[in-house]
């Protein structure tokens, strides 16, 4: 009887990266569903969904531009490992996506003073996805002094996502009201 780990095809960790991989595509694709879901006002009863749903950003509705930021980070990551610079897009997408969230959020706890369950949520896919984005940059450093180099540089563009999607959002999310 063989285990999986008698197997010379496969590299060591492929298992891992794998499962890394599914758990990326499970929080991207959660983000679609859910905003696709806020566009029926009906599936969330509280009233903080109503009234995010006053909110635009740069004069769009959300539900639909969530739709849109979805369906573009899901072509980037089935496009991601085939061409190089589209991962970088890809892991910008993601983390300016949490510095939006960040704004919204501050929105949702002091600006309306409740949650909206679909809007947290699609804020945990989001985060869900970062998280397992820096798991993998953090698995293919490679050598001690290369992965303190390759590391600098990944926080500094994480940084600088953030604060530009956070900036983005101060801008551009307004009320209709």
């Amino acid at each position: 009887m063989h285990s999986t780990h008698d197997r010379q095809d496969m590299p060591s960790g492929a298992g891992y990266h794998r499962v890394l991989a599914i758990l990326l595509w499970i929080a991207v694709s959660t983000g679609l569903a859910v905003s696709i879901f806020t566009l029926i006002e009906e599936l969330c009863l509280a009233t903080a969904c109503r009234d995010t749903a006053s909110f635009t950003f740069f004069g769009f509705n959300m539900g639909w531009l969530g739709i849109a930021y979805f369906i573009l980070a899901l072509i980037l990551l089935w496009l991601r490992k085939s061409v190089y610079r589209l991962d970088w897009a890809f892991s910008a997408m993601v983390f300016a996506g949490i510095g939006a969230e960040f704004r919204l959020l501050w929105i949702q706890k002091y600006v309306i003073g409740s949650w909206c369950p679909l809007c947290v949520t699609i804020c945990c896919a989001l985060f869900i996805a970062a998280m397992i984005l820096l798991i993998e940059k953090i698995q293919g450093a490679g050598s001690m002094q290369d992965r303190r180099k390759n590391l600098v540089v990944w926080v500094a563009f994480v940084v600088t996502m953030i604060v530009t999607g956070l900036a983005i959002a101060v801008v551009g999310v307004q009320t209709l009201a």
